[in-house]
């Protein structure tokens, strides 16, 4: 495990070198440094507050994703752990921050970490849903440059398809739990040992209970809106942000797009914090409005600098204030990962503070 999170590491740490130098390519750094000094004070602190309010508005969604199987969660514990999982994501590599939330939050709610790891999941889905919706829209309406019109629609298209195939994969394990893990069963008989299938469909009969949002018409409903509201904030924080800039070609129609190719950027392998992958998505999308590449640049430091550090230093806030350890948040991959293998039967002992 120590080996694998090594090579993840390493493989995050060349990818977020490969792609700055690229964005860096042809940009003075003291161009970037006076365009960031000029940027509007007042539309930057708007644009931070609008991103730093996405996280409670999350939270609020993940209430609704836990109605099946935890409907008494509290708003404080789940802002909770929706900062520590950012922070994490923010600090340590290897993205653990979906571990270090599931596992945080079982620490002060009565619920297995197995269904708190997959109601993520599904919250994962719902962004997936929304964010490819967004891809679609935006290219439909937005003024792109010619040279990257037909790439752009193209890529929209497969990235419709795929969301829809994955969706309804999804959809079908939620609708037929029985049928879906038989099949797994009878599939992975052939090629693994009795024990290790054993294992194999205990996990994802864990992972089946929590698609409990896809069962339900309205809760899907329900958090489907709690998920355009999540990344309608984003957007304007990327707007606003643009805004601060004086990047005005893209409008808010750019601003959404400019976030849908970030959101999908920041899904490769990257260091700590997503440097690099966020770098990379703002200097290709905001290239296809033909926006200046030292602007580009200066928006997306200054962004995602001033963005990083709100969630980051709540995360640590809340860190100690539910006494949870370094160590254990370092580990919760492997502490999440052995309790949806033994099936757990309840939650990790609650610490001594509470929210």
């Amino acid at each position: 495990m120590l080996r694998g999170h090594r090579y993840k590491t390493l493989i995050g740490l060349l990818v977020t070198v490969v792609l700055l130098a690229w964005v860096l390519r042809d940009v003075s750094v003291a161009a970037v440094l006076g365009e960031i000094r000029r940027a509007h004070v007042g539309l930057l602190a708007a644009c931070v507050a609008a991103a730093t309010a996405s996280f409670l508005i999350r939270a609020f969604r993940w209430h609704v994703l836990l109605l099946p199987d935890f409907p008494t969660s509290r708003l404080g514990t789940r802002f909770a752990a929706v900062c520590i999982g950012f922070m994490v994501n923010n600090v340590f590599p290897a993205r653990l921050g979906e571990f270090a939330r599931a596992y945080s939050f079982t620490r002060v709610e009565p619920i297995k970490i197995s269904q708190s790891l997959a109601s993520l999941v599904v919250e994962r889905v719902f962004d997936a849903i929304v964010l490819g919706t967004f891809f679609v829209l935006t290219i439909s309406y937005a003024s792109f440059t010619a040279d990257r019109e037909l790439l752009l629609v193209g890529a929209g298209w497969v990235a419709g398809s795929v969301l829809s195939i994955g969706l309804l994969l999804l959809w079908a394990m939620a609708r037929w739990p029985q049928q879906v893990l038989g099949l797994v069963q009878r599939v992975a008989g052939r090629f693994l040992a009795p024990a290790l299938t054993e294992r194999a469909v205990g996990i994802l009969a864990s992972f089946i209970r929590g698609l409990g949002a896809l069962r339900d018409p309205w809760v899907f409903a329900r958090a489907l809106l709690w998920s355009l509201a999540v990344w309608l904030c984003i957007a304007a924080s990327y707007w606003l942000g643009l805004l601060a800039f004086d990047i005005r070609a893209p409008g808010f129609v750019g601003a959404t797009f400019l976030m849908c190719v970030i959101g999908f950027a920041v899904a490769i392998p990257s260091s700590p914090g997503f440097f690099g992958p966020f770098e990379a998505g703002a200097r290709l999308a905001l290239s296809a409005f033909g926006v200046d590449s030292v602007l580009i640049v200066s928006f997306a430091t200054g962004y995602h600098i001033l963005t990083f550090i709100p969630v980051t230093l709540i995360g640590i806030w809340y860190l100690y204030r539910l006494g949870i350890r370094w160590s254990e948040v370092e580990h919760s991959e492997e502490i999440v990962e052995e309790a949806a293998e033994q099936h757990e039967i309840g939650p990790a002992p609650p610490p001594e503070k509470a929210v």
